[in-house]
């Protein structure tokens, strides 16, 4: 993903008010995971550290997949994909206070 893309997501999480919960350490330390979460919404943060195989890959791999309690899920490419994914959530869950 673009560096650019990666920066205005990261700034419309800050700017919406998402909360990072939990972040952990997962195949040997190659690949963190960072879960943010507004409400009952989220998006983890997948950073992979370039490595397969035990070889050492170019470069850090950075994915952002949105996740809901009821198990809907996707990766998200854009602030538009974020966004749309959120008010879904808001659309699906009406009764949900966000806070």
């Amino acid at each position: 993903m673009a560096r650019t893309k990666i920066t205005a997501i990261k700034n419309w999480m800050k700017d919406m008010g998402f909360k990072l919960i939990k972040s952990h350490v997962i195949n040997g330390r190659s690949t963190k995971i960072n879960y943010y979460s507004l409400g009952s919404f989220g998006i983890y943060e997948e950073i992979s550290k370039g490595i397969k195989g035990g070889k050492k890959m170019a470069g850090d791999k950075l994915r952002f997949i949105s996740w809901t309690p009821w198990g809907v899920d996707f990766e998200v490419n854009s602030v538009n994909d974020l966004s749309k994914a959120y008010q879904d959530s808001i659309s699906y869950n009406p009764d949900i206070i966000f806070g």
